[in-house]
Parts: C-alpha cells; structure tokens; sequence
C-alpha cells in the first residue's frame, strides 16, 4: 500500500535528517514512529480500562432494587 502526505520541506528535511541519524530511510522512520505511537496508546488505553475496572466495585453498592429507579432517570 501507497500513502502520500505532503509536509512543509522543512518538516521533511527533519525527517530526512533524523531517519539517516538512524540509518533508515524516511518510510521506514515514519512506520517506526507510527508503530510506537500506536503501541503507547495501546498500553495507555489498557491501562485506564484497568482503572476503571477497579472502580467498578464501588459502584456495587448501587446495584440493587431500590436504586434501579435512577437508572430511568
């Protein structure tokens, strides 16, 4: 697959200049950065799907007849 995005020279030069630091072509870097920003978001979104479940259980004490009338609310 083919992805063009055009970028100010600038910007690209950087690039350029910081995937050759890394003796990797610029496609190559940008994958690289790509993939680490998709696994940090991976491991950021894991962790606060753990969080919340642990405060799932201080909600428990609300989970009963009496107060499933504030669920139609």
């Amino acid at each position: 697959m083919t992805l063009v995005i055009e970028i100010e020279d600038v910007k690209q030069k950087s690039l350029e200049n910081i995937a050759a630091q890394h003796d990797k072509k610029i496609n190559e870097f940008v994958v690289e950065i790509l993939d680490d920003y998709l696994h940090r978001k991976n491991i950021e979104s894991r962790e606060i799907n753990g969080l919340m479940s642990l405060s799932e259980t201080s909600f428990n004490e609300w989970d009963n007849e009496e107060d499933d009338v504030y669920d139609q609310l």
